[in-house]
């Protein structure tokens, strides 16, 4: 079972989506802004974030683009939810590092499957880090002969369809 964090300004909008997890086998850890987020995420135990693109203060887009800069929440599968469909704000969602762009309204089971999908390939992603830790470690070590790494993927294709 994961913990997804929601960071959602509305009260309505954050129940909705927990009874929806909820019945989807995870548990929800609920915040009404970036700042609630953030401390929740530094307690540690969050599986995925859902962020509302427009909470007062910082947006979603902007918290996003912070977990991405911190080491500890840099591959955190995050998914942006939004009314907005505007082009412009779903590319600057995707350019902040969010995994998954899904607009309101939705469906449960859509939201779920994408969401399934993003913490399901959270190990890959981890274990990606680890090997480019070790091609680079391997480089700088000095030796006697060339470092060749074997060839892996080096990166996974995001999903990002916008329904």
């Amino acid at each position: 079972m994961s913990t997804v964090l929601i960071a959602d300004d509305d009260a309505d909008h954050r129940e909705l989506l927990t009874l929806a997890l909820r019945r989807a086998g995870h548990e929800v850890v609920a915040a009404e802004d970036a700042a609630s987020a953030m401390a929740a995420l530094r307690g540690g135990g969050i599986d995925a974030a859902l962020l509302d693109v427009r909470m007062p203060g910082e947006s979603g887009i902007e918290l996003c683009r912070r977990l991405r800069s911190e080491p500890a929440t840099a591959l955190l599968p995050v998914m942006l939810i939004s009314a907005d469909v505007n082009d412009q704000r779903i590319l600057a969602a995707l350019d902040a590092g969010a995994d998954d762009y899904l607009t309101k309204p939705f469906q449960r089971a859509e939201l779920c499957a994408r969401l399934d999908g993003l913490i399901l390939r959270r190990p890959y992603l981890a274990g990606q880090a680890s090997v480019s830790a070790a091609v680079a470690s391997a480089a700088f070590r000095p030796s006697t002969r060339a470092v060749r790494p074997t060839a892996t993927h080096a990166s996974e294709p995001r999903s990002h369809t916008v329904a």
